[in-house]
C-alpha cells in the first residue's frame, strides 16, 4: 500500500500528501490530498500510479500549481 510522502516546492512549503483508496489498485490514477501548514485548503491532484517514483521536484510542481 502507498505511503504518505513530503515534498517541498520552491516556495519553501513543505508539503504532506496522502493517497486516496485507489492507491491500491495497479495502473490506476492515483488522487492525492495534499496540506501545508500556510495553506488551509487541502490541494487535491491526480498522478499516475506510479506517483511514489515521481521527482520530489516535479510532484512539488504539480502541487504547487494547483494550490
Amino acid at each position: 500500500m502507498a505511503e504518505n510522502r513530503t515534498v517541498t516546492d520552491t516556495e519553501g512549503r513543505v508539503w504532506t500528501c496522502i493517497p486516496g483508496k485507489s492507491a491500491q489498485k495497479q495502473g490506476q490514477d492515483i488522487v492525492l490530498t495534499c496540506t501545508t501548514p500556510t495553506i488551509v485548503d487541502p490541494v487535491t491532484i491526480t498522478v499516475g500510479w506510479q506517483w511514489e517514483r515521481m521527482a520530489a521536484k516535479g510532484l512539488a510542481r504539480l502541487i504547487a500549481a494547483a494550490a
